[in-house]
C-alpha cells in the first residue's frame, strides 16, 4: 500500500482523507498543516457542511495523531513543506494541497534529497515541475523514472480536458468558447470588502469585483483553465477561450460551452466516441440523460458528467454541450486515482 502524506488539511486535503476512508487504497502516514488545533483538524474531518457527518469514523486524537477505524495517522503543524519529517514515517508520496507557489521550489530539495519519491500538486504551479499529468488525457506521456515533481491540474482541467481531447481525436475542434460557472471559494467575502489571495499571501486581486459578497452575486472573473489545458493538450489555447463565473453556491461546477467542429458528425456518433471512451477510460466520464441540477452532482467521482440533454449539434459542426463535476470530491477522487498509476 502507498504511503501518504497530506500537507494542507482544507477542503481538498480533507476531501482526499475523507475519500481513502471509504477505498482504503492508501496508507495515510502523516497530514501536515500550519494550524496547530489537532482537535479542530479532526472535528472539521468528522462534521461538514457539504457531505455530511462521517458516518462510522470513530475518531479520536492520541499522541498528536489522527486515529481512524483505518489506523493512526500522524499531525504535524509545520510552516514549510519541507520542514516535515515525511522520512521518518516513510512517506512515498506528498500530496500538496495547500495552493501554494513555494512549496513547488522545496518541493523539488526533498526529492533531490531522496526524502520522498514522489510529490503531487493540487493546482498548476508556475515554477516548473516534471509534469502536469490527467488520466484519460496524456497519462499515455508518464514516465514512472523521469516525473517525481507532479501536478494534477485543477478541478476545471480535470473536468473539460478528457471530453475535449475526445471531441479533438475523434472530429478535430476548430474553434471553442467556455464558461465555468464554480461555487464561492474560502478567499472570498460574504459581505462587500477588499480581496486578498490566500494561497500568495501578500497579493491582493486587481478584479475588486472579486471582493464583492459571494452569497449574492454571479461574479465574473478570469480563469486559468486554457493555461492549465495547455500543460495537458498543447496549443489548445489557440482555439479556444475560456470564461467563468463564481456562483452563490456552495458545491459542483459546471463547464457551458460551444465547439466548431472540422468534421461534420451527428450527435449518435458522438455518444458512441463517448461509449467507446468510457471503455479505455472507466470512472473519467460520465454520460447522464436524466433531469438533474447541481447539487444531484455533489460526491460524484466522475471527472465530468455529460449532460445529454443540453449535447445540441447544429448543422452537424457546431456542439453545443454542459458539463457538471464536483470541485472538491470529484477532483480529490481524480488526485487520488492519478496518486495510484504513478507507482504502477
Amino acid at each position: 500500500m502507498i504511503k501518504v502524506g497530506i500537507n494542507g488539511f482544507g477542503r481538498i486535503g480533507r476531501s482526499i482523507f475523507r475519500i481513502n476512508l471509504e477505498n482504503k487504497e492508501f496508507d495515510i502516514k502523516l497530514i501536515n498543516d500550519i494550524d496547530p488545533d489537532i482537535n479542530n483538524h479532526s472535528y472539521l474531518l468528522e462534521f461538514d457542511c457539504t457531505y455530511g457527518k462521517l458516518e462510522k469514523s470513530d475518531i479520536k486524537i492520541e499522541d498528536s495523531s489522527i486515529l481512524t477505524s483505518d489506523g493512526k495517522t500522524v499531525f504535524t503543524s509545520f510552516d514549510s513543506i519541507d520542514l516535515v519529517p515525511w522520512e521518518k514515517y516513510d512517506v512515498d508520496l506528498i500530496i500538496d494541497a495547500t495552493g501554494i507557489e513555494k512549496n513547488v521550489k522545496k518541493g523539488n530539495e526533498i526529492l533531490e534529497n531522496k526524502r520522498v519519491k514522489k510529490i503531487i500538486y493540487t493546482f498548476c504551479p508556475k515554477t516548473k515541475i516534471d509534469g502536469t499529468f490527467l488520466y484519460g488525457v496524456n497519462f499515455d506521456s508518464y514516465n514512472k523514472k523521469d516525473h517525481n515533481l507532479l501536478s494534477s491540474s485543477i478541478c476545471d482541467a480535470n473536468a473539460v480536458a478528457p471530453f475535449l481531447k475526445l471531441l479533438d481525436d475523434s472530429f478535430g475542434i476548430e474553434l471553442g468558447e467556455i464558461t465555468t460557472l464554480h461555487p464561492w471559494l474560502g478567499y472570498q467575502n460574504l459581505l462587500d470588502g477588499t480581496i486578498s489571495s490566500v494561497s500568495n499571501p501578500g497579493h491582493f486581486w486587481t478584479d475588486y469585483a472579486l471582493g464583492r459578497s459571494s452569497l449574492n452575486n454571479l461574479i465574473p472573473k478570469e480563469t486559468r483553465l486554457m493555461e492549465s489545458l495547455e500543460e495537458v493538450i498543447p496549443l489548445v489555447s489557440d482555439r479556444i477561450h475560456a470564461s467563468s463565473f463564481r456562483t452563490p453556491t456552495s458545491i459542483v461546477s459546471a463547464a457551458d460551452g460551444v465547439f466548431l467542429l472540422k468534421e461534420k458528425t451527428s450527435i449518435e456518433n458522438i455518444i458512441k466516441q463517448i461509449s467507446n471512451y468510457q471503455k479505455k477510460f472507466p470512472g473519467v466520464l460520465h454520460l447522464e440523460d436524466r433531469s438533474l441540477v447541481s447539487i444531484d452532482f455533489k460526491k460524484t467521482s466522475y471527472a465530468a458528467s455529460i449532460d445529454k440533454r443540453w449535447l445540441y449539434l447544429n448543422n452537424g459542426k457546431l456542439l453545443k454541450f454542459v458539463l457538471w463535476y464536483d470541485n472538491e470530491y470529484g477532483y480529490s477522487a481524480r488526485t487520488l486515482n492519478l496518486a495510484k498509476r504513478i507507482f504502477h
